[in-house]
């Protein structure tokens, strides 16, 4: 094969790679988590995380709380709030929830997938 053809064969290799790879999209994970407050009582709240972004969102009786602070990794998900930090596990669905300015330790729940709710905000 001349240095010409092979030229042509690798661009239009190259052309077609293009045409068919596109860059990695993630689409927002919901995820529905519970927990046990220092009450004894059973708090549910959906969370929002995007891996590409970054970001995490609590949404609570349907109103945002936007994370302030997120690092998400291969293993887990940790967004500071104003009031509380989460820490998600991916590997087994526990969650840790940290009250700010209190002294009542770390209280434990779970998270599981779950589809947008009703009139979710689009990714």
């Amino acid at each position: 094969m001349r240095p010409a053809m092979k030229l042509a064969w690798a661009t239009g290799l190259g052309a077609a790679l293009a045409a068919v790879v596109s860059p990695a999209l993630a689409e927002p994970r919901w995820l529905a988590c519970k927990f046990t407050d220092q009450g004894g009582v059973v708090r549910n709240f959906q969370m929002v995380f995007d891996d590409l972004r970054s970001t995490a969102a609590v949404f609570d009786n349907g109103q945002l709380v936007d994370g302030t602070g997120t690092t998400i990794n291969f293993q887990s998900i940790r967004s500071r709030f104003p009031a509380f930090t989460l820490t998600y596990n991916r590997n087994d669905g526990t969650l840790a929830v940290v009250i700010e300015g209190t002294y009542g330790g770390i209280l434990r729940g779970e998270c599981r997938r779950t589809p947008p709710p009703p009139g979710a905000p689009a990714g």
